[in-house]
Protein backbone atom coordinates (compact mmCIF):
# COMPACT_ATOMS: atom_id res chain seq x y z
CA UNK A 1 0.00 0.00 0.00
CA UNK A 2 2.80 2.67 1.08
CA UNK A 3 4.91 1.97 -3.02
CA UNK A 4 0.98 2.09 -4.41
CA UNK A 5 0.28 5.36 -2.66
CA UNK A 6 3.88 6.73 -3.46
CA UNK A 7 3.30 6.75 -7.33
CA UNK A 8 -0.07 8.58 -7.53
CA UNK A 9 2.24 11.54 -7.81
CA UNK A 10 4.45 10.17 -10.47
CA UNK A 11 6.94 9.40 -8.01
CA UNK A 12 9.17 5.69 -8.06
CA UNK A 13 9.79 3.95 -4.81
CA UNK A 14 13.46 3.67 -3.65
CA UNK A 15 13.36 2.07 -0.39
CA UNK A 16 10.86 0.52 2.06
CA UNK A 17 11.14 0.27 6.15
CA UNK A 18 8.96 -2.09 8.13
CA UNK A 19 7.95 -2.26 11.77
CA UNK A 20 7.21 -5.81 13.41
CA UNK A 21 5.60 -5.81 16.84
CA UNK A 22 4.75 -8.90 18.89
CA UNK A 23 4.66 -10.04 22.19
CA UNK A 24 7.02 -12.83 21.93
CA UNK A 25 9.10 -13.25 18.86
CA UNK A 26 8.11 -16.25 16.86
CA UNK A 27 11.29 -16.74 13.89
CA UNK A 28 9.37 -19.10 11.67
CA UNK A 29 6.54 -16.52 11.98
CA UNK A 30 8.60 -13.62 11.59
CA UNK A 31 10.98 -15.00 8.65
CA UNK A 32 7.64 -15.54 6.69
CA UNK A 33 6.34 -12.30 7.37
CA UNK A 34 9.73 -10.64 6.06
CA UNK A 35 10.04 -12.98 2.58
CA UNK A 36 6.42 -11.25 2.05
CA UNK A 37 7.85 -7.64 2.44
CA UNK A 38 11.29 -8.61 0.57
CA UNK A 39 8.75 -10.39 -2.51
CA UNK A 40 6.76 -6.86 -2.21
CA UNK A 41 9.49 -4.91 -2.68
CA UNK A 42 10.97 -6.73 -5.53
CA UNK A 43 7.16 -6.49 -6.90
CA UNK A 44 7.80 -2.73 -6.96
CA UNK A 45 11.53 -2.64 -7.46
CA UNK A 46 12.81 -0.66 -4.28
CA UNK A 47 15.26 -1.94 -1.65
CA UNK A 48 13.94 -3.20 2.37
CA UNK A 49 16.64 -0.65 3.76
CA UNK A 50 16.01 -1.93 7.28
CA UNK A 51 13.16 -1.87 10.15
CA UNK A 52 12.45 -2.45 13.47
CA UNK A 53 11.57 -6.01 15.45
CA UNK A 54 9.58 -5.29 18.88
CA UNK A 55 9.28 -7.96 21.39
CA UNK A 56 6.45 -6.28 24.16
CA UNK A 57 4.91 -9.20 26.35
CA UNK A 58 1.87 -8.12 27.80
CA UNK A 59 0.73 -6.13 24.85
CA UNK A 60 -0.06 -9.26 22.46
CA UNK A 61 -1.68 -12.46 23.00
CA UNK A 62 0.72 -15.67 21.48
CA UNK A 63 0.47 -15.63 17.90
CA UNK A 64 -0.31 -12.26 17.47
CA UNK A 65 1.56 -9.36 15.91
CA UNK A 66 1.49 -5.68 14.49
CA UNK A 67 2.81 -5.28 11.06
CA UNK A 68 3.61 -1.62 9.89
CA UNK A 69 5.98 0.41 7.50
CA UNK A 70 6.74 3.56 5.06
CA UNK A 71 8.31 3.84 2.09
CA UNK A 72 10.21 6.93 0.64
CA UNK A 73 10.04 7.68 -2.85
CA UNK A 74 11.65 10.34 -5.78
CA UNK A 75 9.76 12.71 -8.37
CA UNK A 76 10.92 15.70 -10.33
CA UNK A 77 9.22 18.82 -9.03
CA UNK A 78 8.02 19.65 -12.53
CA UNK A 79 6.64 16.15 -13.77
CA UNK A 80 4.66 15.74 -10.17
CA UNK A 81 1.18 14.58 -10.96
CA UNK A 82 -1.49 16.05 -8.60
CA UNK A 83 -4.56 16.03 -11.35
CA UNK A 84 -4.38 19.91 -11.66
CA UNK A 85 -4.31 19.79 -15.09
CA UNK A 86 -6.98 17.68 -15.40
CA UNK A 87 -10.09 19.24 -18.09
CA UNK A 88 -13.61 18.14 -18.71
CA UNK A 89 -13.51 15.19 -21.44
CA UNK A 90 -10.70 13.09 -20.13
CA UNK A 91 -10.68 9.17 -20.05
CA UNK A 92 -10.19 7.43 -16.65
CA UNK A 93 -8.31 4.16 -16.86
CA UNK A 94 -9.22 1.11 -13.92
CA UNK A 95 -6.54 -1.00 -13.12
CA UNK A 96 -7.94 -4.39 -11.88
CA UNK A 97 -8.35 -5.37 -7.88
CA UNK A 98 -7.42 -8.43 -6.40
CA UNK A 99 -10.33 -8.13 -4.21
CA UNK A 100 -10.90 -6.18 -1.42
CA UNK A 101 -7.91 -5.09 -0.39
CA UNK A 102 -5.99 -4.11 2.76
CA UNK A 103 -8.63 -0.86 3.41
CA UNK A 104 -11.45 -2.68 2.78
CA UNK A 105 -11.45 -4.98 5.64
CA UNK A 106 -13.58 -3.06 8.10
CA UNK A 107 -16.64 -2.73 6.64
CA UNK A 108 -16.19 -6.60 5.70
CA UNK A 109 -15.48 -7.84 8.86
CA UNK A 110 -18.42 -5.71 10.03
CA UNK A 111 -20.75 -7.16 7.71
CA UNK A 112 -19.55 -10.99 8.49
CA UNK A 113 -20.04 -10.27 11.98
CA UNK A 114 -23.53 -9.18 11.72
CA UNK A 115 -24.05 -12.22 9.29
CA UNK A 116 -22.17 -14.15 12.34
CA UNK A 117 -20.42 -15.70 9.83
CA UNK A 118 -17.17 -16.35 12.68
CA UNK A 119 -19.76 -18.58 14.78
CA UNK A 120 -20.80 -20.40 11.44
CA UNK A 121 -24.87 -19.07 12.92
CA UNK A 122 -27.43 -17.99 10.35
CA UNK A 123 -25.30 -18.03 7.47
CA UNK A 124 -24.45 -21.69 7.56
CA UNK A 125 -20.76 -20.71 6.39
CA UNK A 126 -17.66 -20.84 7.86
CA UNK A 127 -14.36 -18.74 6.72
CA UNK A 128 -12.61 -22.00 5.88
CA UNK A 129 -15.39 -23.10 3.94
CA UNK A 130 -15.11 -23.20 0.04
CA UNK A 131 -15.38 -19.78 -1.92
CA UNK A 132 -18.37 -20.51 -4.00
CA UNK A 133 -17.28 -21.17 -7.99
CA UNK A 134 -13.44 -20.80 -6.71
CA UNK A 135 -11.15 -23.21 -5.75
CA UNK A 136 -10.02 -20.87 -2.09
CA UNK A 137 -11.22 -20.80 1.09
CA UNK A 138 -13.92 -17.82 1.65
CA UNK A 139 -11.25 -16.19 4.24
CA UNK A 140 -8.12 -16.83 1.28
CA UNK A 141 -10.84 -14.87 -1.42
CA UNK A 142 -11.26 -12.41 1.24
CA UNK A 143 -7.60 -11.63 1.90
CA UNK A 144 -5.94 -12.43 -1.65
CA UNK A 145 -2.95 -9.86 -1.61
CA UNK A 146 -3.37 -6.11 -2.36
CA UNK A 147 -2.28 -5.87 -5.61
CA UNK A 148 0.75 -3.74 -6.47
CA UNK A 149 0.36 -1.47 -9.12
CA UNK A 150 3.75 0.22 -9.67
CA UNK A 151 5.09 -1.34 -12.23
CA UNK A 152 2.13 -1.26 -14.35
CA UNK A 153 1.40 2.89 -13.45
CA UNK A 154 5.12 4.10 -13.85
CA UNK A 155 4.79 2.14 -17.49
CA UNK A 156 1.56 4.30 -17.91
CA UNK A 157 2.74 7.01 -16.70
CA UNK A 158 6.46 6.76 -19.03
CA UNK A 159 4.21 6.32 -22.09
CA UNK A 160 2.67 10.04 -21.84
CA UNK A 161 -0.68 11.99 -21.18
CA UNK A 162 -1.03 10.65 -17.43
CA UNK A 163 -2.50 13.82 -15.50
CA UNK A 164 -4.13 12.35 -12.03
CA UNK A 165 -4.10 8.90 -10.18
CA UNK A 166 -6.34 8.11 -7.89
CA UNK A 167 -5.56 4.91 -5.26
CA UNK A 168 -8.80 3.68 -4.47
CA UNK A 169 -8.57 2.81 -1.11
CA UNK A 170 -10.48 3.05 2.30
CA UNK A 171 -13.89 4.74 0.99
CA UNK A 172 -13.82 3.47 -2.36
CA UNK A 173 -14.69 5.26 -5.68
CA UNK A 174 -16.64 7.93 -3.91
CA UNK A 175 -13.78 9.24 -1.35
CA UNK A 176 -10.58 8.78 -4.14
CA UNK A 177 -11.30 9.61 -6.90
CA UNK A 178 -13.05 13.12 -6.80
CA UNK A 179 -9.73 14.28 -4.76
CA UNK A 180 -7.68 14.39 -7.93
CA UNK A 181 -9.92 16.55 -9.31
CA UNK A 182 -9.62 20.20 -9.76
CA UNK A 183 -13.11 21.81 -8.45
CA UNK A 184 -16.00 22.08 -10.67
CA UNK A 185 -15.35 18.52 -12.54
CA UNK A 186 -16.20 15.09 -11.97
CA UNK A 187 -16.32 11.47 -13.38
CA UNK A 188 -19.22 9.25 -15.10
CA UNK A 189 -18.48 5.48 -14.10
CA UNK A 190 -19.89 2.85 -15.96
CA UNK A 191 -19.62 0.06 -14.35
CA UNK A 192 -20.98 -2.37 -16.70
CA UNK A 193 -17.49 -1.38 -18.45
CA UNK A 194 -15.87 -4.66 -16.30
CA UNK A 195 -16.42 -7.58 -14.62
CA UNK A 196 -16.99 -7.10 -11.00
CA UNK A 197 -15.01 -9.81 -9.17
CA UNK A 198 -16.82 -12.52 -7.79
CA UNK A 199 -15.65 -11.70 -3.87
CA UNK A 200 -17.81 -8.52 -4.21
CA UNK A 201 -20.26 -9.54 -5.72
CA UNK A 202 -20.50 -12.77 -2.64
CA UNK A 203 -20.30 -10.00 0.08
CA UNK A 204 -23.24 -7.74 -1.54
CA UNK A 205 -25.30 -10.36 -1.85
CA UNK A 206 -24.59 -11.67 2.32
CA UNK A 207 -25.28 -7.75 2.80
CA UNK A 208 -28.71 -7.73 1.01
CA UNK A 209 -29.44 -10.68 3.08
CA UNK A 210 -28.41 -8.77 6.49
CA UNK A 211 -31.15 -9.34 9.60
Amino acid sequence: MSVNDIVTSGAKPLFFLDYFATGRLDVDTAEKVIKGIVDGCQRSDCVLLGGETAEMPGLYKDGEYDLSGCAVGIVKKDPVIDGKNIVAGEVLIGLPSSGVHSNGFSLVRRLLREQRLYENQISGLSLKDQFPGGHVTIGEALMAPTVIYVKQVLDLISKGGVKGIAYITGGGFTDNIPRVFPEGLGAVIDKDYWEIPMVFKWITRWKDRRV
